[in-house]
């Protein structure tokens, strides 16, 4: 018997590698989503961090004006920086949300052709044994006229 041979083998590799590489975009996305999050972390201990410094400032028995225009200041600046990385962060969430749903589509995809590769295969198998079993009962016919069988013509059980 040949060889088993799906037809649709090249199908299933484009969909193979089309998963690999959306699995590949979203732990790129999720990474970024990592970093930001990371950068929030500082921003957001260094606006602490300034208003500690705010406070000290004020508490001190002089009001120190340009130290305190410069915390304010630098409050501004974080401020819109965490403001811009939550908005950075939010877009890649959504980014990442079609991301995960593109990788769902071409794993689901790819079942599709594994399954059809499933059942090719087992028709395979089957046709395997048919031809296995038919083979065994050919030699048990032969072997049967050979040892004189039931005085039946032998012409008559090969038709």
């Amino acid at each position: 018997m040949k060889r088993f041979k799906f037809p649709l083998e090249r199908l299933l590799k484009v969909r193979q590698q089309r998963e690999q590489a959306r699995r590949q975009d979203l732990a790129a996305i999720q990474r970024d989503i990592e970093r930001g999050q990371v950068i929030l972390e500082r921003l957001d201990f260094f606006k602490d961090d300034t208003l500690d410094e705010l406070r000290n400032r004020s508490l001190q028995g002089s009001l120190d004006i340009p130290g305190v225009i410069d915390c304010h200041y630098r409050l501004q600046v974080i401020a819109e920086h965490i403001k811009s990385k939550k908005a950075v962060i939010a877009a890649l969430r959504e980014e990442e949300a079609v991301e995960r749903q593109g990788v769902i589509t071409a794993r689901r995809d790819k079942k599709v052709v594994e399954n059809l590769k499933g059942r090719a295969y087992a028709r395979y198998l089957e046709e395997g044994a048919r031809l296995e079993q038919r083979l065994l009962d050919e030699i048990g016919i032969v072997q049967y006229m050979k040892e004189g069988g039931d005085d039946v013509n032998e012409r008559s059980v090969l038709d």
